[in-house]
């Protein structure tokens, strides 16, 4: 029998989870319907095969995802898998933090309870650095002729290898999805003749989607409405604010700073490995990124991913730099008002001209040193990532990790945000991924969140972080490339 278990969400992304409630139900349904009547994961037909190897029918692997609805459509799909492989599965997935620690207490106290677990990449230097992860290399090698020609080693994004596998000179796992963050914005609204006349006349240029940062702030600051003033046409209930902010001491506020940090020339690390937190560029991004709390909704200050994606839905909030896997979100009839009406681009820069750049979210498929068989678990990863899975999980609202998926004429013609999550892919930075990373990001959290309080203005703020930062690396700056 299949066992899928969800923890109760409460961390990351739990509103565009809200709508694969449908599609949980259904996975949890399907799993139970086929681990009862497959006859097991060693009763398996030849002819079911679809070029997977059948060797190691009647292995039992655990998986450990993140809670969202990339987890929610591989355990649907997972019979399926089994049903070719003999290789049962059992799908247990949890919020981020949570899943973070799992992961850890797990692979430090070697109990071995998962063979596989996607991870956030930028836990990758921690875990591959303390010798818990398999190296992906081998494997890929070793087990060629056991895998089905859908999976592709070259298929997945390249951007991707280096950013969520790529350590220390070695690779270990493989990207499991391609988050990455882009501009969303109501179309329906900059497109408005009567707003487009308005704001001509207030900021001396065309309303248009942001290109740069200034451009930015203005249309945040001109769509700032009371309720009882006229937007597009009609008059107000409640108000509607020009932008919406991820500002709670969490990682969401860290990674959303980061995006203004890139084009500020900020950020943490500079390309030669210098920290470069308390540079004038990280300073000038994160007061800039403190001036949009005055167009943002109220308590911006313990928002994270989860509040910006509910407030877009909303229509309560005009833009916002978010996760390219809440786009789903957006178009969902079920759960959002604003269907059809936004639209999606690049992550804004500093000056005209200037390259844009994104911020890689990905998560990594790896394969535990204690797995009780890495073949096995590597078949599974190679699955997940073959063109038919990775082409389901884009149809059914997730995010693949494939070029072949985000290229695929269906998929474009039916989501709108598609040409601009491979676009922002091909530009995308990535997060630090040294061991230490996960001290750091607790440091980056709480200076940020200082000074989005006001609790320090944004020169202490990450002045301490730097320093605080720095006691934590001791002899290993300038960090070398990963």
């Amino acid at each position: 029998m299949y066992r899928f278990t969800r923890t109760a969400p409460d961390g990351r992304r739990t509103l565009l989870r809200r709508g694969a409630v449908a599609v949980a139900a259904s996975a949890t349904a399907a799993l139970v319907l086929a681990g009862c009547t497959s006859g097991g994961g060693g009763d398996v037909d030849p002819a079911d095969a679809n070029g997977w190897s059948q060797e190691f029918a009647g292995t039992e692997l655990n998986v450990l995802a993140e809670a969202t609805l990339n987890s929610d459509i591989l355990a649907q799909l997972a019979p399926e898998f089994t049903k070719m492989t003999g290789i049962e599965v059992n799908i247990e997935t949890a919020p981020f933090a949570q899943l973070v620690q799992s992961v850890t207490l797990d692979f430090s106290t070697a109990q071995g309870d998962y063979d596989v677990v996607s991870i956030p990449y930028d836990y990758l230097g921690a875990y591959a650095g303390s010798g818990y992860l398999e190296e992906i290399t081998p494997l890929i090698e070793a087990n060629a002729d056991k895998v089905s020609d859908e999976f592709d080693p070259d298929d997945i994004i390249p951007g991707l290898w280096d950013t969520a596998a790529l350590w220390d000179g070695k690779y270990y796992g493989m990207p499991s999805n391609s988050a990455v963050t882009m501009m969303m914005y109501r179309k329906d609204l900059l497109e408005n003749e009567t707003e487009k006349a308005d704001f001509q006349k207030e900021y001396g240029y065309e309303l248009a989607p942001a290109t740069t940062w200034e451009q930015y702030r203005d249309i945040a600051e001109f769509f700032t409405r009371d309720a009882g003033e006229q937007l597009a046409g009609e008059t107000l209930t409640d108000p509607v604010y020009g932008v919406t902010i991820a500002g709670k001491r969490h990682e969401a506020a860290v990674f959303e700073w980061m995006n203004y940090a890139n084009a500020f020339g900020g950020g943490v690390v500079s390309p030669e490995g210098d920290l470069i937190v308390d540079s004038q560029g990280s300073i000038d991004s994160l007061e800039y990124m403190s001036s949009l709390g005055e167009f943002s909704p109220p308590g911006y200050t313990s928002a994270t991913w989860d509040e910006v994606t509910a407030q877009l839905q909303q229509g309560i909030a005009v833009q916002a730099i978010s996760w390219g896997d809440t786009a789903g979100a957006m178009e969902d009839a079920e759960q959002s008002a604003v269907v059809g009406k936004m639209g999606y681009g690049d992550v804004p820069v500093l000056n005209e001209g200037e390259d844009h750049h994104a911020l890689h979210g990905a998560w990594t498929y790896t394969i535990s040193t204690q797995a009780s068989d890495v073949d096995a678990a590597y078949l599974f990863t190679a699955w997940a990532l073959s063109s038919s899975v990775q082409k389901k999980i884009g149809e059914l609202g997730g995010v693949p990790a494939t070029r072949s998926a985000f290229e695929d004429p269906e998929l474009v013609a039916a989501l709108p945000s598609w040409p601009q999550q491979l676009s922002s892919l091909e530009n995308a930075l990535a997060r630090p991924r040294n061991a230490e990373w996960p001290q750091m990001l607790e440091q980056l959290a709480l200076q940020v969140s200082n000074a989005l309080v006001g609790d320090a203005t944004a020169a202490k703020a990450l002045g301490d972080a730097q320093s605080a930062i720095t006691g934590i690396l001791g002899d290993k700056l300038p960090l070398k490339a990963f």
